[in-house]
């Protein structure tokens, strides 16, 4: 055998031996290719969501403009519930919002207030949501609402009545005045304390609450933005601190921290995220059609062009002019803002002893400063009827409590009133004994020409045959 060469047995082991190292060469470079890929998806991932992560959070946004939901801190936000002020106790100046350390810390003051007098005339004016309350008939309402946040560029939302077979007296709360409320006016009641019960459940940012027949004028959305700036110098004005908040671990608890130190820091500062402070009040008017003069002097005074000169606010006469007062005591639920704390001030009174309608359960409340209940004068909302002799009063239509027997307009009515509407191109007008009333362009007043694009001339032709007038 010549030297080097192997034998049988040696070559067969090298051979296996070989093969082995192959083997783990190649389980090694798997292996290692393996890492590779999963670091590389690693990366993508990441790189995906942070891509789109802009897009995602936004659609947990209430509304397509500027944001208006009042912000938290994400432990505050588990259980469907937010915290309003979470930073209140690190300063920003009367609890009016989180600036420090916060989004908005490189902003000026100026830009602050911009920013929030452009969310308060978003979609949504500034609130949570605006949501109606409509019984499930009036169709006509229905409509009436779709065409004014058509036109003005509001996002509305229904919020179901309660109807007369829904209530039941085993379910109403305690009252010692029995009979002293209709049916009607408990199915009212319950509708807004539904509301109110959600909002306490979850703790809700500040929701505008609107009555079925709510009107108000076409330019909304900028006479609420104008109405911001106003706002927050009012509350500075009167000094105002923030309410007691009884909810868990609330800052603003008075009965556990006395009054929120931090209301002497300085100025209330603008909240683009909360723009009209609701920490402050529990009920924030824009809508009744009658006020008591309690209060009436906590007030401010500013100009408004969409305000027709003229009016009075207790025997003083106004040019083009809104007031911000300290409420006295409002009648009709035509349009108003509730705080969390608001609601649960007002699902408990109405547990407590349901003794009167829901407008003047209010009233009470606000003149026994129970409520810290804020409102306008004029209101920006008001109440709409039909025009007169059209034959909506014959069916009850009018209103949904006082309106009487429902029934078909009888064929032998007396209609005078559709000259009227023939005339105006409108079958809307703002009720006649709301005499607080101020709208420079009623939205429904102006639906034909807006919508249509053409004058009042041209209604006839669409309305009538002009051969025969039916």
């Amino acid at each position: 055998m010549l030297l080097g060469e192997q034998t049988g047995t040696t070559g067969h082991f090298s051979k296996i031996s070989s093969s082995f190292s192959a083997l783990v060469a190649h389980w090694r470079s798997y292996r290692h290719i393996h890492r590779i890929a999963l670091v590389i998806f690693v990366l993508l991932t990441i790189f995906v969501l942070e891509r789109y992560r802009s897009a995602l959070a936004s659609t947990f946004q209430t509304s397509t403009d500027p944001i208006a939901v009042p912000g938290g801190n994400s432990a505050a936000q588990d259980n469907n519930h937010y915290e309003p002020y979470p930073e209140a106790n690190q300063g920003g100046g009367g609890g009016g919002g989180k600036h420090e350390g916060s989004k908005y810390e490189q902003m000026t003051p100026e830009q602050l207030l911009e920013l929030s007098q452009k969310n308060a005339g978003n979609s949504t004016l500034g609130f949570h949501a605006i949501k109606y309350i409509n019984m499930k008939a009036r169709y006509d309402r229905e409509d009436a609402m779709a065409l004014q946040a058509y036109m003005s560029g509001l996002d509305i939302e229904d919020a179901p009545a309660v109807e007369a077979d829904e209530i039941d007296p085993a379910g109403m709360p305690p009252t010692h005045r029995p009979g002293r409320l209709r049916v009607g006016e408990k199915g009212c009641w319950r509708a807004h304390a539904n509301i109110w019960s959600q909002m306490t459940r979850h703790r809700l940012p500040p929701i505008l609450i609107l009555e079925s027949d709510a009107a108000w004028d076409l330019n909304i959305r900028s006479i609420m933005s104008n109405l911001n700036t106003h706002f927050i110098d009012f509350l500075n004005q009167i000094n105002s601190t923030a309410v007691h908040d009884p909810s868990y671990q609330s800052p603003n608890n008075h009965n556990v921290h006395g009054s929120p130190s931090y209301s002497d820091n300085g100025p209330i500062k603008p909240n683009p995220d909360d723009p009209w402070l609701s920490e402050h009040w529990d009920l924030f008017s824009i809508g009744q059609c009658f006020e008591y003069s309690q209060d009436r002097e906590i007030k401010l005074v500013y100009d408004d062009e969409s305000v027709p000169a003229g009016k009075e606010y207790w025997g003083k006469k106004m040019g083009k002019e809104r007031v911000i007062r300290k409420s006295g005591g409002i009648t009709c639920t035509t349009a108003y803002a509730i705080s969390h704390t608001g609601a649960a001030k007002l699902l408990l009174r109405g547990a407590m002893d349901l003794d009167n309608p829901v407008d003047l359960l209010i009233r009470r409340m606000v003149m026994s400063r129970d409520l810290v209940a804020y409102s306008l004068f004029p209101p920006v909302m008001a109440q709409w009827e039909y025009i007169g002799g059209i034959g909506m009063a014959e069916r009850g239509a009018q209103s949904d409590i006082n309106g009487g027997k429902h029934r078909d307009t009888p064929e032998d009515a007396d209609m005078p009133g559709w000259k009227d509407v023939q005339e105006k191109a409108t079958i809307w007008q703002t009720k006649g004994h709301h005499h607080d009333v101020a709208f420079e362009r009623m939205a429904l007043k102006e639906a034909w020409t807006e919508i249509m694009g053409e004058g009042p001339e041209k209604l006839g032709e669409s309305l009538w045959n002009p051969e025969t007038g039916d």
